[in-house]
């Protein structure tokens, strides 16, 4: 499922990133059939538009939503049942097939704004039985995505006032210099690719032998994710201030995020501890798993967690567990190395930085990052990036 949530996030992204685009509606239920009809089991598509106290499709997909005698749907009772609400599930709704008998379905309705004038229909095999029930989390949360897209767009204007402001408290959150702690070396990068950018990385102390890391994107562009990764900046000092565990701490970072308002956004989160013996305990909230390069040359993904912050309050989060040997090394990224793009249309992708990190295993981190900075240049020519890219790295000596 946790595969599934990214696809639902990157796919709502994706549809939402052009501020002019005036048919995001009919954007989004292309892309969701074209990518979620199978794991989904999504038979038909529609955008509903309100006139008239009816509710009548104007965009259409797959086929057809309801039978003739359904459709339209009556707004008013539509509107009192999804007043205040995510979504809607119509139960047990009866469609003709196309060999001409009836089969049973249900009907997901989302709201797309705030007002109830649009909403996105999705008719969909029976939610009954144990794969249906997680059929029907996937929805919720496509529900819950979409609302912080659409509160996101209504309050963009705003956002945007006081961009110079936000670049400068941008730039103040980063680390002017790494820690010394004994029995390891580190070295980060991180590079905006906007005036203000939502990545962040943070590291720090626990005693002389021990720290601590922190990598997080939060989710959009601009003023907003900047905001966001100061507000994870705030709440992270504190909380290391606690003598918490911590998969204790990331639930308090998650609850804070969702606390800072409406205006909140997704965060990804990778977050680590280590001790003078090596343990490392992580937790891996929806962000890119991290590459643990071992001394043996085998190589693993730190991809243990939960969910993104600022989702779910009630979300509980798993930690993982690494037992780092001399010359081991972790490699910790965001997403703006994985998602370059060339002029063919390929991404970068995960497994070119793990091929080259296998490469070079054994060179100095800088070197590595240098290394891998050559090589996302070389593969994207002459386009820019357009998200921000953020690289940590951890050797135990």
């Amino acid at each position: 499922m946790a595969k599934l949530e990214r696809l639902l996030f990157d796919l709502i992204e994706t549809v939402s990133l052009d501020e002019h685009h005036e048919e995001f509606s009919h954007a989004l239920a292309d892309q969701i059939v074209s990518r979620l009809a199978q794991p989904l089991r999504i038979v038909a598509a529609a955008t509903l538009q309100l006139r008239d106290g009816l509710y009548e499709p104007d965009f259409l997909l797959g086929a057809p939503l309801l039978n003739a005698r359904e459709a339209p749907l009556s707004a008013r009772a539509l509107q009192r049942r999804l007043d205040g609400q995510l979504w809607l599930i119509r139960r047990g709704v009866r469609v003709a097939t196309e060999g001409g008998s009836e089969g049973w379905f249900d009907l997901i309705l989302i709201p797309i704004d705030s007002s109830l004038k649009t909403l996105l229909a999705l008719r969909t095999e029976s939610l009954a039985g144990e794969e249906g029930r997680e059929r029907e989390a996937a929805f919720q949360d496509m529900a819950q995505l979409l609302r912080l897209f659409v509160d996101r767009h209504h309050q963009r204007e705003r956002l945007q006032e006081i961009f110079t402001l936000a670049g400068q408290q941008q730039l103040s959150l980063l680390p002017t210099e790494l820690p010394q702690i004994s029995g390891y070396t580190m070295a980060a990068s991180c590079v905006p690719a906007e005036e203000v950018g939502g990545d962040y990385y943070q590291t720090y102390p626990l005693t002389y032998t021990a720290g601590g890391l922190a990598i997080a994107d939060a989710k959009g562009k601009g003023f907003e994710a900047a905001m966001q990764a100061t507000g994870l900046h705030a709440a992270l000092r504190a909380v290391n201030e606690m003598p918490f565990k911590l998969t204790h701490k990331v639930g308090l970072l998650n609850r804070s995020m969702i606390q800072a308002g409406e205006l909140r956004n997704l965060i990804s989160l990778f977050i680590a501890e280590w001790d003078s013996e090596g343990r490392l305990l992580y937790v891996n909230c929806s962000h890119p798993p991290p590459f643990w390069l071992r001394a043996d040359g085998s190589v693993a993904e730190l991809g243990e967690g939960g969910r993104f912050l600022g989702l779910d309050a009630k979300s509980t989060y798993r930690f993982g567990i690494a037992e780092l040997q001399p010359g081991d090394t972790i490699v910790a990224f965001t997403d703006g190395w994985t998602e370059l793009f060339n002029d063919k249309g390929e991404e970068f992708g995960a497994q070119r930085i793990r091929t080259l990190l296998e490469q070079r295993r054994g060179e100095p981190l800088e070197a590595i990052m240098a290394a891998l900075q050559t090589a996302a240049d070389d593969f994207r020519g002459d386009l820019p990036f357009d998200d921000d890219r953020t690289l940590f790295l951890l050797r135990k000596e």
